[in-house]
């Protein structure tokens, strides 16, 4: 439903509904990043190498691959309000799982429980956006739900550093699900359907096996679909890289403490969060200027990664932490306009019933990446005891998505 259709009494909520998606989009990354916060602790304390770490820093990822296709079909049928409240409940249940861990394993699979819950809420906040707004005025709120992700890297470096290190690790976790649970009851207590006067779940599709294959085959069958994946491949992978790693970057080879390198972090990731908002009003301003919807996003998108390869390929070179820092903040900014752009480029290029669905294509591409980030760091720092390699294949994979989304999201799917 567009904007312009909603009744006077139930414009305010789409705002409403906005905000809450973006809260849960900042908690959901505050989450990720706890394993990050306290990556050195964590591998003293169970006995892990580099390459061990990234493993388990992977299987967050992986699990959260895995449910993308599943969760972009349940967004698509089933709906919003129970669906993410439910998700809310569980990845609350992951992290004080997390907080009880007394081995490796059971740190696996508390961190694969969370992949799983998480998978489902951006892409209920994409199909949520596309009901209330058209589709020449998404650009910003979609900027603003993306975003969220780098406001939450943002707060969880500093604010998990700070409660690691005065109450260890375990109190971080304890800390971080009970953010998650407040957030599921005034989700469910204040939620409203979009179509006024319309039970919540009122008119969704019922979900038949045989036409959730059928959708899948039809959407697999357009180019744009893989190269839509592929693209955001790169574009997450650069996002995982600092969000996982970034800490242990500056306790290691710039040698701060703990909370030292919390706040070091946030910096960059600051960049990243202004950077989302940025992408989506220089999306809606190109879109306002006559561009098309698709060529407003794709532009920006492929500057925009392109900066933020040859910058990461830089950042290990800097001599001095400040100049580390600056480019660093270059990168995730950039990389903050190829995420809005990305994925508003998704919700343009096809209708409003099956875009859920696409965006899971298109996150399946982005968790590949997030799945390869942190294993594929893990064994280059092993392997040559710096950040130069590493950096270096994540400037590679990076160009390498900028040419998928130049020549590959020419055509619409219909």
């Amino acid at each position: 439903m567009s904007a312009s259709g909603l009744s006077g009494r139930t414009f305010p909520i789409r705002y409403v509904v906005l905000g809450l998606l973006i809260a849960a989009g900042c908690i959901s990354y505050i989450d990720r990043t706890a394993m990050a916060a306290a990556n050195v602790d964590i591998a003293r304390e169970f006995g892990l190498s580099f390459t061990e770490l990234g493993v388990l820093l992977s299987s967050f990822a992986s699990a959260y691959l895995i449910c993308q296709i599943p969760a972009g079909l349940l967004a698509d049928r089933v709906g919003g309000r129970w669906l993410l409240f439910a998700c809310l409940l569980l990845w609350s249940a992951a992290q004080w799982l997390s907080a009880l861990a007394g081995s490796v394993q059971d740190l696996l699979i508390a961190r694969c429980l969370l992949g799983v819950s998480e998978a489902p809420v951006f892409l209920v906040g994409t199909r949520l956006i596309t009901r209330y707004f058209e589709p020449d005025r998404r650009a910003t709120p979609v900027a603003c739900l993306n975003a969220s992700s780098s406001l939450g890297q943002v707060i969880g470096p500093m604010m998990l550093g700070a409660v690691s290190g005065a109450f260890g690790w375990r109190a971080m976790f304890v800390f971080v699900g009970g953010l998650s649970a407040v957030l599921a009851l005034l989700w469910i207590g204040i939620y409203r359907n979009p179509k006024a006067g319309v039970p919540a779940e009122a008119g969704v599709e019922p979900v038949r096996a045989e036409k959730v294959i059928h959708e899948l085959r039809r959407l697999l069958s357009f180019r744009t679909s893989w190269a839509l994946a592929g693209g955001f491949v790169g574009v997450i992978y650069l996002q995982w890289l600092y969000a996982a790693w970034l800490p242990t970057y500056f306790q290691t080879t710039r040698h701060f403490t703990v909370s030292q390198a919390g706040y070091l972090s946030s910096v960059p990731q600051f960049a990243g969060f202004i950077g989302g908002l940025a992408g989506g009003v220089v999306t809606d301003r190109l879109a306002c200027r006559g561009w098309s919807p698709a060529r407003a996003c794709r532009t920006p998108l492929v500057i925009a990664l392109l900066v933020a390869a040859a910058t990461t390929m830089l950042a290990p070179f800097c001599a001095t932490t400040t100049l580390s820092v600056f480019v660093m903040s270059v990168s995730l900014f950039a990389t903050g306009i190829a995420m809005t752009a990305g994925w508003t480029l998704g919700t343009v290029l096809i209708d409003e019933r099956s875009v859920a669905t696409l965006e899971a294509i298109q996150n399946m591409g982005g968790s590949f990446g997030a799945v390869m980030a942190p294993v594929l760091t893990g064994a280059a720092v092993q392997h040559s005891g710096s950040f130069v390699l590493a950096m270096g294949v994540a400037g590679v994979i990076t160009m390498g998505s900028a040419a998928l989304y130049r020549w590959g999201t020419s055509v619409r799917i219909v």
